[in-house]
């Protein structure tokens, strides 16, 4: 009989079917795992919740749930009925879940709370960890985050630590042309700088803030762009939030075609929809061509300004409507 993929808010869900659903996920994280906790949270019936699950005939076999947070999205309670494991059931849900966040929410954030042996497993469907290791009714887990805004040419999504990520990174980051605009100007030495640049960019994700790998369809990795909250300098804030920087380095090799303007219009783009208003990027006043890619993408050139980072910089600001 053909495995069948479902999914519906639990108050559309037929009485024995949740039944079904619910026993799994009691006889996997409760009796299975020894974990005595409230399986049902509450969480299910959440505005926007969903249940996704695999069936064959009667019987559940696997089983998620999707919560749609103010912030983000998250993947949870994935469980797989001992019979059914091995068969790819769960990985069949999981790319239905993700098809669809990324569907109706390009560029969100999608979270999930990983039991730490089954990282790599949700390594493969593009999501990395984002936080340190913590334990939940006895067990390790790790946060993770995905990430995917995809454009005309681009995918923006998250940086992992894989060699290939790291080794383009070093590459682009050791370029005296990349360095020059960009703080004190030193080039990386070491290759081992690229995993505190890491760690250092990973605390900077929250919602759709952070910072993105932009890669070619076929995974062509070309830079990055950033989005994120930018220090004042000293005394300029006057009591003030900080402003949302929007930023972009790039491997020299991916100069002068456009990626930058397209990958950054994207992500500008997203925040406006989550509601940042104003976002501000600044450049070294010698480094005309990225003023010219805040100008494409519709900042408005602000002169000159001391308010962040301690130094001189040239200032465009995009103030959207509310």
């Amino acid at each position: 009989m053909a495995v069948s993929v479902h999914r519906s808010p639990v108050a559309d869900i037929a009485p024995l079917t949740l039944y079904r659903i619910l026993w799994l996920r009691v006889a996997v994280f409760v009796v299975e795992q020894e974990a005595a906790y409230p399986e049902i949270d509450g969480r299910d019936i959440e505005p926007g919740a969903e249940l996704f699950w695999a069936a064959e005939g009667d019987d559940v076999l696997a089983t998620l749930r999707v919560l749609r947070e103010p912030r983000n999205t998250r993947i949870g309670r994935v469980a797989t009925a001992p019979v059914a494991r091995g068969r790819g059931i769960a990985a069949d849900l999981m790319r239905a879940a993700i098809e669809l966040l990324d569907a109706e929410a390009p560029g969100i954030p999608i979270l999930l709370d990983a039991q730490a042996h089954l990282a790599p497993w949700y390594g493969r469907f593009g999501f990395v960890v984002s936080g340190a290791p913590f334990a939940e009714d006895g067990i390790p887990h790790v946060p993770m985050r995905r990430t995917s805004l995809v454009t005309e040419r681009l995918v923006l999504r998250e940086w992992t630590r894989s060699e290939d990520d790291c080794a383009f990174l070093f590459d682009m980051y050791r370029r005296a042309e990349v360095r020059r605009y960009l703080g004190d100007g030193r080039v990386m030495t070491d290759p081992a700088e690229v995993v505190d640049l890491l760690d250092r960019w990973r605390g900077l994700a929250d919602g759709v803030l952070g910072v993105r790998a932009v890669t070619t369809a076929d995974g062509e990795r070309l830079g990055s762009v950033l989005l994120k909250h930018i220090p004042w300098s000293e005394g300029a804030s006057d009591g003030r939030e900080e402003d949302v920087e929007i930023g972009w380095h790039f491997h020299p090799d991916a100069w002068r075609r456009g990626y930058a303007a397209e990958a950054a219009s994207a992500l500008l783009s997203l925040a406006h929809r989550q509601g940042v208003r104003r976002l501000i990027a600044v450049t070294d006043p010698a480094n005309h061509a990225s003023g010219a890619v805040a100008e494409r993408i519709g900042m408005r050139a602000a002169g000159r300004t001391r308010d962040y980072y301690d130094v001189e910089c040239e200032l465009y600001v995009f103030e959207g409507r509310a």
